[in-house]
């Protein structure tokens, strides 16, 4: 049965300073002078799925508050994943992403390998591809293998025991994706996704 629900939001913020806390590649600067602070987007889009799944029975704990600006490093985020029962434990990590700035699009990304982490991503994609489609925005799935996963090694999936996804929500170097990104309503209604993605996961798993 899935008791808990550990969220982690990817890289550092801003702090009381207005010092970015983390890699200079997880921020963009635009041609207007806007900057794009991927580690501050992750935690608006991550505090709003906290908010709807503190409204649950789930015990929520976030690897990182979203208004603590600290860049915790994986290893510390992995440790509170392991920190409890994997049988009763999913890890949910939100990012955004970056490339070359013409890139755009959601990604859900699993370990390599058939394993529950897929049964979860499957979940949140489902929702997630309703709002996007909705919305015209592009979907970066691999169907290679059965499902809309992207399998790759990442740390803080390669290291935690129970199913853990990682969710690049969009292109932070892109303008188009961006202004979706920051925009307040499409955090809101992003954030609904994955929760209700999530919910699906867990309500199928507790009433096996």
């Amino acid at each position: 049965m899935i008791k808990n629900i550990v969220l982690d939001f990817g890289h550092g913020g801003l702090n009381k300073f207005g010092q970015y806390t983390t890699a200079p590649n997880k921020m963009h600067t635009y041609p207007c002078g806007e900057v794009a602070y991927e580690g501050v987007l992750n935690r608006e889009i991550g505090a709003r799925l906290h908010k709807k799944l503190d409204n649950t029975n789930l015990n929520v704990v976030a690897t990182v508050d979203a208004d603590d600006s600290r860049d915790k490093s994986l290893s510390y985020r992995v440790r509170v994943a392991n920190t409890y029962n994997p049988k009763e434990t999913i890890f949910i990590s939100i990012h955004s992403n970056a490339f070359n700035g013409d890139v755009r699009g959601f990604e859900i990304y699993t370990t390599v390998g058939t394993t529950e982490s897929d049964k979860v991503a499957e979940n949140v994609y489902n929702e997630v591809s309703g709002l996007y489609s909705e919305l015209k925005l592009r979907l970066r799935h691999d169907f290679s293998d059965g499902d809309p996963d992207k399998e790759v090694d990442f740390y803080v999936l390669r290291k935690t025991k129970c199913p853990a996804v990682l969710i690049e929500c969009l292109f932070f170097d892109n303008w188009e994706d961006f202004k979706f990104l920051k925009d307040k309503c499409f955090q809101e209604k992003l954030a609904n996704a994955i929760y209700k993605g999530i919910i699906n996961y867990v309500d199928n798993s507790n009433n096996i």
